[in-house]
């Protein structure tokens, strides 16, 4: 086998490598029919593992969708992914009539980004309602949504965007409601779907999906994977080293292991050491490769600039730090507002920033989940 080190885009077929253990643990689940909430931090390959299920799911015959909301931030934009979508892979029922009845309701549809005309709250449910008719229940079928809550969160800011947020959340409920269904979903994305709808009272949405992890490859997985891209640029990576850049990385996300490769290719001179992994980590310190992770904390909304606070001190100090002083630093400026106010915001903000990745608890002490990340944090925003 010979693998790609290709950063940012999914890996798809012979660059796939390794959750071998986290692919049978899907299919189980879906077989038994379950639809999934992929929980995972960003990066750490979850459209990756969505497109090699529906590999998995093909060669059995399943009829598969994959849908990455990442390509749209209106309404309208959402209904063409969707329709376009389904049509094209038979999800819904093959009965030209009914489809075309249900797109005659749209008002107009522009050359270009599409714009459906439906303002008012009878067109939107007799439209949503004519969409959801058309699915076909009685196949298995397995419908991947990529980045949704990255979609709901810019959806959010528009002209009613709560409105249309909680209105899409339950419609996309209804459809899994459907009695006997054999549709199975996998809703996955780079920002937590339950703290975006717990923060909204909107929890009840998807209560329904079964929690699925997806964390840092194992030990043996990880150095197969840097094994095979060092295989792939000709390079002989002998296991001390292979061993220093994991333990160096801590956190074995693919994408962290694939950047570092990419630096050591870089900076290749015709030997490995520990030196060149220790330089390849400076460079990633300093460098754009880590830069979305501070952009994301956008959709954070009012509870950013606590999150930035905290994430600034725990950059600080590489141990760790208790609650209790991170309280204290929320607390500087903040003794208007009352200790319980933002003791109880403190726990919101380190249940988000742990839940999606940037943190983790260590005992008592909150920590950076990557030394790599905390680092970067260091460098950009203390520095």
């Amino acid at each position: 086998m010979c693998i790609s080190n290709k950063i940012g885009p999914p890996v798809e077929g012979d660059d796939f490598f390794g959750r071998e253990k986290e692919i049978r643990l899907a299919n189980r689940l879906l077989d038994n029919g379950h639809s999934l909430l992929l929980s995972a931090p960003r990066r750490i390959g979850k459209s990756s593992l969505a497109k090699k299920l529906i590999e998995e799911k093909r060669r059995k015959g399943w009829k598969c969708v994959y849908i990455d909301l990442e390509e749209t931030i209106t309404e309208d934009g959402f209904l063409r992914l969707v329709i376009d979508a389904f049509r094209k892979n038979g999800i819904w029922e093959q009965v030209s009539k009914r489809l075309t009845s249900v797109l005659d309701k749209i008002d107009k549809v522009s050359v270009g980004p599409v714009e459906f005309g439906i303002g008012k709250s009878g067109e939107q449910e007799d439209l949503y309602q004519g969409l959801k008719r058309l699915f076909r229940h009685d196949e298995d079928s397995f419908i991947v949504v990529d980045e949704l809550t990255l979609f709901l969160g810019l959806l959010n800011k528009s002209e009613d965007g709560a409105k249309k947020v909680a209105y899409i959340l339950n419609w996309l409920r209804s459809l899994r409601q459907v009695g006997g269904t054999k549709i199975r979903w996998l809703f996955c994305g780079s920002v937590g779907l339950r703290n975006f709808t717990s923060s909204r009272n909107l929890g009840y949405t998807v209560n329904d999906l079964t929690e699925f992890n997806l964390d840092e490859l194992d030990r043996r997985e990880a150095y197969g994977l840097l094994l095979e891209l060092g295989k792939s640029e000709g390079i002989t990576m002998d296991d001390d080293i292979i061993e220093y850049a994991l333990d160096k990385l801590s956190w074995n996300i693919p994408y962290f292991i694939q950047i570092i490769f990419s630096k050591l290719v870089e900076n290749y001179d015709g030997t490995l050491t520990r030196g060149s992994v220790d330089l390849a980590y400076r460079d990633l310190c300093s460098e754009s490769y880590l830069g979305t992770w501070s952009e994301r904390l956008a959709e954070y909304q009012e509870y950013e600039s606590p999150a930035r606070q905290i994430l600034k001190s725990l950059s600080t100090q590489p141990a760790g730090m208790e609650r209790g002083a991170l309280l204290d630093k929320l607390m500087t400026g903040r003794e208007s507002e009352g200790f319980e106010r933002v003791d109880l915001l403190l726990s919101k903000v380190l249940d988000m920033l742990e839940n999606d990745g940037y943190i983790m608890k260590n005992g008592a002490l909150r920590t950076f989940r990557s030394p790599l990340l905390r680092d970067y944090w260091f460098d950009r925003f203390v520095l």
